[in-house]
């Protein structure tokens, strides 16, 4: 019988500096803690190894949605059909709140990790908020509107100017957020946008609901996106760490290689818009896609990265 591959600090922050990893780098990472064998230290020693290489200088950022905010008319399990239609229900879902609301545990252990750390700040979007440590946290996690909330108005945007690094540390490509941009910026058949409601505090201790215009993202095909950029031969660099395979891809090329790929090989004209959505319509005008908007011209799908 094989044993557990058993990952030290030191190996992981090995294995991150054979990714290139270097001090002073801005990185957004996504990880999969079981992937790595036995980790000595569990979570927290990823972390460590995290900062240990991107030094003082460097800034770390994870995802940290909190979906279990979302309205009760999302909700599809047929024995809570009727909670979920008592207006008393969605009134009484906790506000969020960037300091306490914890990170959903689907979510992953890092991301409640890293939010509860000095110096962390966290955005604000009470859906998909973003914590980050380091010197550029601020700036990245400032501006988070609540509508078109993976947009490049937003921390990912900011990541793309910042000429971030993507991290995939034994996570699939499934879980690659920074592809949302993708979305927002191409208009592939089927895309559509609608009504989608965020809870904000009424100042009596209740929730009410405020519906802003949103775009309906699909991870669906993200981990086929990935696989055509490692095909093409996008800038990336791969290491085995214990068990897991980590990726270190910067944002930019392969967001610009997703756009390509929406346009050319999605297709969502009969999807059926999941519970939660009103007023539902076709999305083929431009979106918020900030810089991004100008990369993806006709000129810089000639460029030579993918």
């Amino acid at each position: 019988m094989t044993g557990r591959h058993v990952v030290t600090r030191s190996a992981l922050a090995e294995g991150l500096t054979g990714l290139g990893i270097r001090p002073g780098a801005t990185v957004i990472a996504h990880t999969s803690l079981s992937s790595f064998g036995y980790v000595v230290g569990g979570a927290h020693s990823v972390l460590l190894a995290l900062r240990d290489t991107l030094g003082p200088q460097g800034t770390l950022v994870m995802p940290a949605f909190t979906p279990q905010l979302c309205h009760p008319h999302t909700w599809r399990a047929p024995d809570l059909a009727r909670a979920a239609a008592d207006p008393d229900t969605a009134a009484q879902m906790p506000p969020f709140d960037p300091r306490r609301t914890p990170v959903a545990r689907t979510m992953g252990v890092l991301p409640e990790l890293l939010r509860t750390q000095p110096g962390t700040r966290r955005s604000s979007h009470p859906h998909v908020s973003f914590a980050a440590q380091g010197p550029l946290a601020d700036g990245i996690v400032r501006d988070h509107p609540a509508a078109w909330r993976l947009a490049a108005h937003g921390p990912l945007g900011r990541l793309w100017d910042l000429d971030a690094t993507v991290l995939l540390l034994g996570a699939p490509w499934e879980k690659c957020t920074a592809l949302h941009l993708a979305e927002y910026a191409t208009a592939y058949p089927g895309r559509r946008a609608g009504l989608w409601a965020v809870p904000e505090p009424d100042g009596h201790g209740r929730t009410r609901w405020l519906e802003v215009p949103e775009l309906l993202v699909w991870e669906g095909d993200f981990d086929g996106i990935g696989a055509a950029y490692e095909a093409a031969g996008g800038p990336l660099a791969t290491a085995r760490v214990g068990g897991a395979l980590c990726r270190a891809v910067p944002l930019r090329p392969l967001v610009r290689f997703a756009c390509r790929r929406l346009a050319d090989h999605r297709d969502l004209s009969r999807a059926v818009p999941p519970p939660g959505w009103r007023d539902v319509v076709d999305a083929e005008s431009p979106l918020p896609a900030g810089q991004l908007g100008a990369a993806h011209s006709d000129s810089a799908a000639k460029e030579q990265t993918p």
